[in-house]
């Protein structure tokens, strides 16, 4: 995305209250479909160019929206106390009855997926669709050690770093990546690593599963995990994709995404 559009991003998003907190949200297009988009960790509503830009503004109105400790939805602090995933689903719904939406899709990345897994399971009789990637429902040592691999922000890809610390400043994200970490390590020893599992069999709404072959950091295990427990689900996966497939891939991925939003299930 170029500069001129992460700057109209950034002009065209709101703030409105929700549970106390001051909450950051973009609205894309004026389509009848109305979609939710999650963020995954640091996540800002700019890092979805490939469907806001791709998805046809008269099909789909897109709501993009920062959770709290992300993004624009500042203060407060990210806070991965216990629950923080359950948190976020209950704010996300809550935002969409607050902007008087009461039919809508979900579409969640990594930890946003998580979160939209859990919220689709809460709001079961008002979402329509679900599409999640390069996410999970349980967490394992072994996923534990991948992630602490890149604790040391510094380490990063270069583009991936200058953007976040551009986005955050280099404190916060090295703050904030630690305590994610953290706490997915207390969700692996109290939790015996589970993140969501109990959602799955609650979520009614068709559902996509899209999972890079060669994500490194949430192995594809996970994407076969979350199709053979939700019902009513299809897995798609890229052979050669990583956990960023809508931007290695997006016009693939959007061709993908749109299709199952706009077929009859």
């Amino acid at each position: 995305m170029d500069q001129r559009s992460t700057v109209s991003t950034e002009l065209n998003s709101k703030k409105i209250n929700i549970k106390g907190f001051e909450i950051n949200y973009m609205k894309v297009g004026n389509g009848p479909h109305k979609l939710l988009i999650f963020p995954g960790v640091l996540g800002v509503v700019r890092s979805f160019g490939p469907l806001t830009e791709n998805l046809n503004g008269e099909n789909y109105t897109i709501y993009v929206w920062d959770p709290p400790g992300y993004g624009l939805s500042r203060p407060p602090n990210r806070d991965f106390s216990p629950g923080f995933l359950d948190r976020d689903a209950d704010c996300a719904i809550a935002l969409m009855e607050a902007l008087g939406i009461n039919r809508y899709s979900m579409l969640g990345w990594c930890n946003g997926g998580c979160t939209a897994m859990i919220a689709a399971s809460r709001a079961a009789d008002r979402v329509d669709k679900l599409v999640v990637w390069s996410c999970n429902a349980y967490v394992t040592a072994k996923d534990l050690e991948l992630y602490k691999m890149t604790r040391d922000v510094h380490g990063w890809p270069e583009g991936r770093r200058i953007t976040q610390f551009k986005a955050y400043g280099e404190k916060y994200v090295t703050d904030t990546w630690s305590g994610w970490i953290d706490a997915f390590q207390k969700i692996l020893d109290e939790d015996d690593g589970d993140v969501c599992r109990d959602a799955l069999a609650k979520i009614n709404a068709p559902t996509l599963i899209l999972h890079g072959a060669k994500d490194d950091f949430i192995p594809v295990e996970h994407g076969v995990y979350l199709q053979e427990n939700i019902k009513r689900s299809t897995l798609e996966i890229f052979p050669e994709g990583r956990h960023i497939v809508h931007m290695m891939y997006p016009e693939k991925f959007v061709s993908i995404v749109d299709n199952f939003l706009s077929s009859m299930q």
